[in-house]
């Protein structure tokens, strides 16, 4: 019997990479206005380069999304010519002001209410690679645990972000549903701690070369009706 579902976040309660897009663009006219050497001594080319110089000379940033994107923009500001502490304290203003836009997300239909609906009758948990913050949309009421790569120091589909949520909950992997929409950050790195597995396959995508999910939605509307019917082995 299932005791635990845990949930991505990005592309699975709302979707990401138009909300990131707007987000940077955001901080962007920001650095216009407050850094503008930036704008004015890197072109698209070199602020592209920024993050890849950056995880050249620190390659375990690409587990820590915020950390990542601070260390950037330290970098591209030191590079432009700001001097170390003012590149620090522009950084950190400018994340902010990332963070902010990034959080402007539009839940997909029936999320909410499959939160609610599930949180009536399981403990559940995020479990995300992003820094968006459940407790900054209003949904931590929720969420008994939320566990990000941020924090954890090592993202999705190594084991240890899935195994910080069963033990915050206390549950064992054979109890525990994963819903995600990424094959293998979310299916296969949830199959490799023993739990159940639900793709959210909102775009109808081919499944890859990777062992199959326990199952398949398109819709959030879907997820309620199938744990229902689900038998875990």
């Amino acid at each position: 019997m299932l005791q635990l579902v845990t949930f991505d976040l990005d592309n699975t309660l709302w979707e990401t990479e138009s909300v990131v897009a707007a987000a940077e663009q955001t901080l962007l006219v920001w650095l216009a206005r407050q850094a503008p050497l930036f704008a004015q001594r890197l072109d698209a080319e070199a602020r592209k380069a920024l993050r890849r110089e950056v995880l050249e000379r620190d390659p375990e940033l690409r587990h820590r999304v915020t950390a990542l994107r601070v260390a950037v923009l330290e970098h591209g500001l030191r590079k432009a010519g700001y001097p170390v502490e003012e590149a620090q304290e522009l950084a950190l203003a400018g994340f902010q002001v990332f963070l902010d836009a990034r959080h402007a997300v539009e839940l997909f239909p029936h999320a909410e209410a499959l939160l609610a609906d599930l949180a009536s009758r399981y403990a559940l948990a995020t479990i995300s690679n992003g820094n968006a913050d459940v407790r900054r949309l209003g949904l931590a009421k929720y969420f008994q645990a939320i566990v990000s790569a941020d924090e954890v120091g090592i993202s999705k589909p190594q084991p240890e972000p899935f195994l910080a949520a069963l033990q915050r909950v206390g549950v064992e992997p054979g109890r525990a549903l994963h819903v995600g929409d990424h094959p293998q950050d979310d299916i296969f790195g949830a199959q490799g701690v023993g739990m159940h597995s639900l793709w959210f396959n909102r775009l109808g995508s081919d499944w890859p070369d990777l062992p199959r999910p326990d199952g398949e939605v398109r819709c959030l509307g879907e997820i309620a009706g199938w744990i229902e019917r689900y038998k875990p082995s």
